[in-house]
């Protein structure tokens, strides 16, 4: 009708030719007018609109469709002219909202770096036997797994951003209860501080995959390893802090854990500012808006996985890297006290460890890119096996400096791979189970590799440790080469 409405007015200006200048004028205002008017006579609704689907030449009589006005928005709280826009400007916030978790990142692991330091010396000092000196770094380990699961379902029903809020605000009240149980020697409130720390430890495992979700499908890896390049900065950062201000306080390690206190709090205005806009301009795909500052779809559960493989990669290799790296860790101070080398030493083989935890991410992602997850996993396999060999080679601190820092390369190639299996599996804002499950086994397999790691040491020695490191990597690596092959 519209169409027909107008052919007739351009008919009208044709023939208007043969007429005067002035009554070819004034037919054709009418007739245009009159077309309008029908024009404004059709609502079109503000709200709704799917872009996706949407093409120039779709129009209402050639196949297309006016959107229902009740349909759900395509971005949240936003009118049309602001959704066109947050579209054109995604990849200046998608870059901003990077950095601002990457700083998170260096953050959590700053404080991370701070309770690994300091919490056991603390618990020594405050226990009322040494069997339980361990006990208050046990709890954050053993409550950051119990939470890991909830944190995720908790992602997928409120968004990630109040999550990752109440857990720096938790992390901020744990350590000032565990400020509170060193001025008061009270090595209960020591476990109960540091248990709730470890419920920011949880939250802290989720900063990558909210960038994940945060970033273009396309760009998904590289974010997920630039965030995780700020634990290269804890590197350094956090055991200078916890070494430096230790004794700024009258009772020792007081102030140290004052700076845990302000390192969690200083992501608070990262998240509540630098995310801020995300609410705005979520990241849009086919399933809708990533899940950042409330609900959204329904998350992905695992029979609706087209392919269940990737998550079950995802699982094993992220699990494999976590056990391998935790108990090497955890032994590697141990042994080199054992072999004669001083503290020192000792601190330097841990510091550059995690350099070679975290230095990987500033390329890890590009080379996930260029090679593809099954190459990345396969390589990191190979470092973690190569790492048990110069274990099992000897016991200097070269040995025990390569096989830790073997190690770390070996982590942190298996956790950005793992990583990136992890997120093919849903869209945005829709992989709240799946995290959680993930992390969930994840932190499992940690725990028991850090409490068994003493009895290992004990029964098997260094040597006999790498040897057990070396089976469990190279099986990891034989069973990716395999699932590559099919």
């Amino acid at each position: 009708m519209l169409r027909s409405r107008l052919a007739n007015t351009w008919s009208g200006i044709a023939r208007s030719k043969s007429t005067t200048p002035s009554r070819a004028i004034t037919t054709t205002r009418l007739r245009l007018s009159e077309s309008l008017r029908m024009v404004s006579i059709m609502p079109l609704p503000t709200e709704g609109w799917d872009l996706s689907r949407w093409t120039p030449d779709q129009n209402l009589n050639t196949g297309g469709s006016v959107p229902d006005s009740s349909a759900q928005p395509l971005i949240e709280d936003t009118p049309l002219e602001g959704k066109l826009r947050g579209q054109n400007d995604s990849g200046k916030s998608i870059g901003s909202t990077t950095f601002a978790l990457m700083v998170c990142q260096a953050l959590y692991y700053a404080t991370v770096s701070v309770d690994l330091t300091l919490t056991a010396l603390v618990g020594l000092a405050l226990a009322p036997t040494p069997v339980l000196a361990t006990l208050p770094l046990a709890m954050i380990t053993l409550m950051g797994a119990i939470c890991s699961v909830l944190t995720g379902l908790a992602c997928a029903r409120f968004g990630y951003t109040p999550v990752m809020v109440v857990g720096a605000i938790l992390g901020a009240l744990g350590a000032a209860v565990s400020t509170l149980a060193v001025v008061g020697h009270s090595f209960p409130a020591l476990c109960v501080g540091t248990g709730i720390v470890g419920v920011y430890r949880a939250t802290g495992g989720y900063i990558r995959l909210m960038g994940a979700d945060l970033t273009s499908p396309g760009q998904r890896d590289r974010a997920l390893s630039m965030i995780l390049a700020g634990g290269l900065v804890a590197a350094f950062v956090g055991p200078w802090l916890a070494t430096s201000t230790m004794d700024v306080l009258p009772e020792m390690y007081a102030g140290s854990y004052l700076v845990v206190v302000a390192l969690c709090l200083l992501t608070l205005p990262i998240l509540l500012a630098l995310l801020r806009p995300e609410r705005r301009h979520r990241s849009v795909s086919e399933s809708g808006p990533a899940r950042v500052g409330g609900p959204g779809p329904d998350p992905v559960r695992w029979r609706d996985l087209e392919q269940p493989r990737n998550f079950v990669t995802a699982l094993v290799t992220l699990a494999v890297a976590g056990a391998v790296m935790t108990m090497v860790m955890a032994i590697g101070p141990i042994g080199s006290e054992h072999a004669g080398h001083s503290v020192t030493m000792g601190t330097t083989i841990i510091q550059w460890h995690m350099v070679g935890m975290f230095a990987p991410s500033l390329f890890s992602g590009l080379l996930l890119e260029k090679f593809g997850r099954k190459a990345i996993a396969l390589s990191g396999a190979a470092l973690l096996a190569s790492g048990a060999i110069a274990g099992v080679a000897g016991g200097d601190f070269l040995n025990f400096l390569l096989a830790l820092v073997l190690n770390g390369l070996g982590w942190n190639f298996l956790y950005v791979a793992g990583s990136s299996y992890l997120v093919i599996c849903y869209p945005p804002g829709r992989g709240g189970r799946l995290q959680a499950v993930a992390e969930g086994i994840g932190s499992v397999t940690a725990v028991i590799a850090s409490f068994s790691a003493s009895a290992i040491f004990l029964g098997m020695g260094w040597q006999g440790t790498n040897i057990g490191a070396l089976v469990v990597s190279g099986g990891l690596g034989i069973w990716i080469l395999a699932g590559r092959r099919r």
